[in-house]
């Protein structure tokens, strides 16, 4: 068993006790205005055969999403397709689309902070389980490296569409906003993102 194979968030609460909860904490966001590189790039993108490829929409439009809010934000790493194996005897392993995490200067993750999830061809509400799971062992991780963190994000993206989680005291929340990229809500998204961000900026 993977992270992959969280199909549910029932199975979550059932082997782990995670509850789930509805909830706007990504009420109050700023927007953030997308640099000239991030636009024409996604303008770009818009150029290319995107939807019929996982690989092109995770390196088209959603890396370049990651490294937008990276560049006024230096105190985070980003990595993409890391193994994350915590605690295979529970699930709580396998390959994390995207992984942030608080080191810098380290070529394997330390503290994990935010777990991404790709939908790829399936509902963004299809990944809600599996980033649930990535997020539990990324908590679990931090423990275990003395890096106590009580809260970890968490999202799921079909590369157009951005729905993001937040685990805190057993609690997976979810809020109910969809987030896009498209022209008129990428400063929204992007000032999401930068709120997530700045809460683990010390």
């Amino acid at each position: 068993m993977a992270y992959s194979d969280f199909t549910s968030l029932r199975q979550l609460e059932k082997q782990f006790g995670v509850k789930q909860q509805i909830s706007r904490f990504l009420a109050d966001v700023k927007e953030k205005e997308p640099s000239v590189h991030l636009t024409f790039d996604l303008e770009e993108a818009q150029e290319m055969p995107l939807y019929n490829s996982e690989k092109a929409k995770s390196e088209l439009l959603i890396m370049p999403i990651l490294k937008e809010i990276r560049r006024s934000n230096k105190f985070f790493n980003i990595f993409s397709g890391y193994n994350f194996d915590v605690n295979g005897s529970v699930g709580l392993n396998g390959f994390c689309d995207y992984l942030l995490s608080t080191d810098t200067q380290t070529l394997e993750v330390n503290s994990a902070v935010f777990c991404i999830v790709e939908a790829k061809n399936r509902s963004v509400e299809e990944g809600f389980a599996q980033a649930g799971a990535e997020m539990l062992a990324a908590q679990r991780f931090n423990e275990s490296e003395g890096k106590s963190t009580p809260v970890v994000f968490g999202s799921v993206t079909n590369g157009n569409e951005w729905v993001f989680l937040k685990l805190e005291n057993n609690i997976l929340y979810i809020d109910p906003t969809r987030f896009s990229l498209e022209s008129h809500g990428l400063p929204t998204l992007l000032g999401a993102l930068q709120m997530i961000v700045e809460q683990f900026r010390n």
